[in-house]
């Protein structure tokens, strides 16, 4: 199969013939005419082939929550936002954090994704559900509430750090949290994590909601990435105090806004995640935490770049090459090579519109950014070279995802690539 079109590349935007292999592989990248065999042609003024997105922080709820969101019509609504990676959190009900609990998770996903997927990990009630679970997950997520847990933790961060585990933090102090959930919680923790984590660890904050915690880590860190959510960058308390938009951590001031943004612009958070947190609406109203995010982000990031703010290189690195690398799986995603994965996305990147959540794939039909206008519509996102989603519908009818832990025992990561 063959997809041509403008893509973008490491050498820049290129017109090129993209030849997929059967197990979805990038083949070969020609330049020369090869109209016979084009399976996929996007060669309308403005449509752009990009790497597909990829999400290191996303909750698909399921289990006994699967009427907020359930692993396909997240996917769906990854794949409608031009995601091809999810790695889902595992604050769920039941909690993920047993082996035989993460392997229920895996199969759920597996039979319903329609993206590829990773699992995080949650911190175990007891020691014997330590060793082994990376086989499943692809990191662990540490929440306020487990760091008074020590014994299981530092065994968990041990084993951890001797198998180069990564292990992501929601970075808020619990003896500071209260119910405000103020910025000296989330900079005590960033400063406590950073200086007290073993070494070798390989650590994330992730969802940072000012510059002052990307700025402790890398006083005091060793090597520690952090992320940020669009929410953080574009919304504050100030004007936006509603319960609609109660998130954790919450939205901060005007101020604490514009110095993250600032240190944004400036190239210092290298990676952007949604958080996305479907609930209700109705629950919304009465002031639970998060929001829907996978199908706004990547048009909120090519807004930046129609705005001349960013370049389309650093929408590529902040949300697709960079959370491929935190991954551990950048020798298959994040960029349009040969070898690679053609897991891609096709935007026109200067078509203007309004965003609507009633027409999300996302059972979340709402959205902090409702009414907002923005660059760059999805056009379509394939899988490995399945297309799942085109031109506003989704082509899947079940899971076709595959955990990234598995493919990357497949094709391990080779140094010199």
């Amino acid at each position: 199969m063959i997809i041509e079109g403008k893509a973008f590349t490491r050498s820049g935007i290129q017109h090129l013939c993209i030849k997929v292999s059967e197990d979805g592989l990038i083949e070969k990248l020609s330049k020369v005419d090869c109209r016979d065999d084009i399976k996929y042609s996007f060669l309308d003024k403005g449509l752009v082939i990009l790497p597909a997105m990829i999400d290191i922080h996303v909750h698909m709820r399921d289990f006994k929550l699967s009427y907020k969101e359930d692993f396909y019509t997240g996917s769906a609504a990854a794949a409608a936002g031009g995601v091809g990676v999810i790695a889902d959190m595992p604050n769920t009900v039941p909690r993920v954090n047993s082996i035989k609990i993460l392997r229920m998770r895996d199969e759920t996903a597996s039979r319903k994704s329609i993206v590829d997927y990773g699992l995080y990990y949650g911190v175990p009630d007891n020691e014997d559900d330590v060793n082994g679970y990376e086989e499943y997950a692809v990191g662990l997520k540490i929440y306020p509430e487990d760091l008074h847990r020590r014994e299981v933790l530092d065994k968990i961060l041990q084993y951890n750090s001797l198998k180069g585990i990564l292990t992501v933090y929601h970075p808020e102090d619990p003896s500071l949290i209260g119910d405000a959930h103020p910025l000296k919680a989330e900079l005590k923790a960033a400063y406590d994590i950073a200086r007290g984590s073993p070494e070798d660890l390989k650590p994330h904050l992730t969802h940072i909601s000012s510059g002052s915690t990307y700025r402790i880590v890398s006083r005091y860190g060793r090597g520690y990435t952090v992320d940020t959510c669009p929410h953080y960058l574009f919304l504050y308390r100030d004007c936006y105090n509603s319960r609609y938009y109660n998130v954790t951590p919450p939205l901060r001031s005007r101020w604490v806004m514009l110095d993250l943004f600032k240190t944004f612009l400036d190239g210092y958070i290298k990676i952007i995640s949604t958080d996305h947190a479907p609930h209700t609406y109705e629950e919304k109203l009465d002031g639970i935490n998060g929001f829907p995010g996978l199908e706004t982000a990547l048009p909120l990031l090519l807004t930046l770049f129609n705005k001349g703010l960013i370049r389309l290189s650093d929408v590529i690195s902040l949300y697709s090459r960079n959370p491929a690398r935190l991954l551990g799986i950048d020798h298959l995603y994040g960029s349009i090579d040969e070898g690679m994965y053609a897991s891609l996305t096709i935007v026109d990147l200067f078509s203007e519109y309004k965003v609507d959540s009633s027409g999300f794939y996302s059972k979340a039909k709402h959205s902090p950014f409702d009414g907002w206008r923005v660059f760059g519509r999805v056009i379509a996102t394939f899988i490995r070279g399945k297309p799942v989603y085109m031109d506003n519908e989704i082509l899947i009818k079940k899971g076709i995802g595959l955990n990234i832990k598995r493919i990357i025992r497949e094709f391990p990561y080779i140094q010199d690539k």
